[in-house]
């Protein structure tokens, strides 16, 4: 009795009742128990077979038909709430909003085109029935997917029966609908396509840095969002019949139906000899171009000779793009030659002191070869010429003209003993009178080299040098030349 308070409860109400008489309250008592009885079978089984009936042998219970799906309604889904209610809807569109978010496109829900509740037909034209039979039932969720019951499992659920008046649909689309509740064609959305526009200019914005820092510039490759092939194809421009076979070949899910059409474009893209964005060549930048013939031009002032423009990455050549080593610049090359001119000068006008011109004379050579200066030595006495450094026409002067040809022209052994002889003349040809003007070396050395040349003795070429000059022929007279 402990065991069912309410049973006790009845006995010990019934039984006061027979003992004091009262059959009114005796039966009163009766009818309440099978009130109370036939309540707790509904609330066991959801139905009840009448007061006082128990449920037949096999009826299912309520838990148990919750674990099958074998009742009158599944809570939350049929029976007392069956449509969208605003909770669901939100929810949806917060599950689609939130994808979107995550990926840049966005599929909104959209509401089923059958009422939540009812039941679906495959068309037995659009699947194998020899496999499958010929009733194929889904039945409506609040939500607009679909799930498939047995024919047992509908009966139970509400159906009357009648195959005539239920609404029918494509296997596919069943099968479209089961997987994931109805959803509108993905967009991309406002947000995702200003995602990938950042990184495109977050991109650009590297590689003109780059370009700044090394003078060469690399368009960087384009960053494609998703759904989109090499070619820079759109899975949202796909006609509806092949965006939905690619939804429903990839799960029915819309990132894995753009990501199978993108790799099986690409892999067309490849088969026609396509590939993928990359970056593009390195070029030179203007700025680059333009700093490199500043170079050049700036080398071409400092060493007087045009360098080529070097360029990102080149390796300088001596003599072709850079100075070779050791070269003088144009002011170095300058200094020298105010030097060289500057000692000159000094020497020549030093011309009047022999000591102190052959003491900067001595030194010229020395200084101006980067040697430091020797001990001053006292002007030579040359035999038939005069003192070196003297005021005679081999003289000072005369070392100084010395001096300015081995400046213009530097470098020995330049003349050859030939060339000397082939330019001294026969003593016929000689211009008498020059020769006669000219010091006593200068004609020695001549007439040494016309003994060298032609074996002739230097009194005899004297003589006939003497000859060929000018005879004063005096005038003729007439009469006699008075006194």
């Amino acid at each position: 009795m402990a065991d069912n308070p309410q049973l006790s409860a009845f006995i010990d109400q019934l039984a006061g009742a027979t003992a004091s008489g009262n059959t009114q309250q005796v039966q009163e008592a009766i009818r309440e128990f099978n009130l109370n009885y036939a309540n707790s079978v509904a609330q066991l089984y959801t139905q009840n077979w009448g007061p006082g009936q128990p449920a037949p042998i096999g009826a299912t219970t309520l838990a148990g038909g919750q674990a099958t799906g074998n009742i009158g309604y599944i809570p939350g889904y049929t029976g007392t709430d069956v449509s969208q209610t605003l909770n669901q809807i939100q929810g949806a569109a917060s599950t689609a909003q939130n994808a979107a978010g995550l990926t840049g496109w966005y599929a909104a829900p959209s509401q089923s085109e059958w009422s939540p509740g009812t039941f679906v037909r495959l068309d037995p034209n659009t699947y194998d029935t020899a496999q499958y039979g010929t009733t194929q039932i889904s039945y409506v969720l609040p939500s607009g997917q679909l799930q498939r019951v047995s024919i047992p499992q509908a009966r139970a659920m509400g159906w009357n029966g009648d195959l005539s008046t239920m609404a029918t649909t494509t296997a596919q689309h069943a099968l479209e609908l089961e997987r994931a509740p109805p959803q509108q064609m993905p967009q991309q959305t406002l947000q995702g396509l200003t995602a990938y526009s950042n990184l495109n200019t977050a991109a650009q914005n590297a590689a003109l840095a780059q370009a700044g820092a090394t003078g060469m510039y690399q368009a960087p490759a384009t960053v494609q969002p998703p759904g989109t092939d090499w070619n820079g194809g759109k899975f949202s421009d796909l006609d509806p019949g092949t965006q939905r076979a690619y939804y429903l070949s990839r799960g029915s899910d819309w990132n894995a139906a753009m990501a199978g059409w993108v790799a099986d474009s690409n892999r067309a893209i490849a088969a026609a000899g396509g590939a993928a964005p990359a970056a593009g060549t390195p070029q030179e930048t203007l700025a680059a171009q333009g700093q490199y013939f500043t170079q050049a031009n700036q080398l071409a002032s400092q060493f007087g000779q045009y360098y080529a423009p070097g360029a990102p990455g080149q390796a300088g050549v001596a003599g072709t793009n850079m100075p070779t080593p050791g070269q003088l610049t144009q002011s170095m090359q300058e200094q020298i030659y105010r030097q060289q001119l500057d000692a000159i000068n000094a020497a020549a006008n030093l011309q009047a002191n022999p000591f102190r011109q052959q003491q900067v004379i001595g030194q010229l050579g020395r200084i101006l070869g980067g040697q430091p200066a020797a001990s001053f030595s006292a002007p030579n006495t040359v035999a038939g010429v005069g003192t070196a450094g003297g005021t005679g026409p081999n003289t000072g002067m005369a070392y100084m003209s010395q001096l300015i040809d081995d400046i213009r022209n530097p470098g020995a052994n330049q003349a050859s003993v030939n060339s000397v002889l082939d330019g001294i003349p026969t003593p016929n040809k000689i211009n008498s009178q020059d020769f006669l003007r000219s010091a006593p070396s200068t004609q020695n050395m001549i007439l040494q080299g016309m003994q060298e040349k032609y074996g002739l003795d230097p009194k005899d070429s004297l003589n006939q040098i003497k000859n060929t000059l000018p005879q004063f022929t005096a005038p003729s007279t007439f009469g006699t030349v008075k006194g």
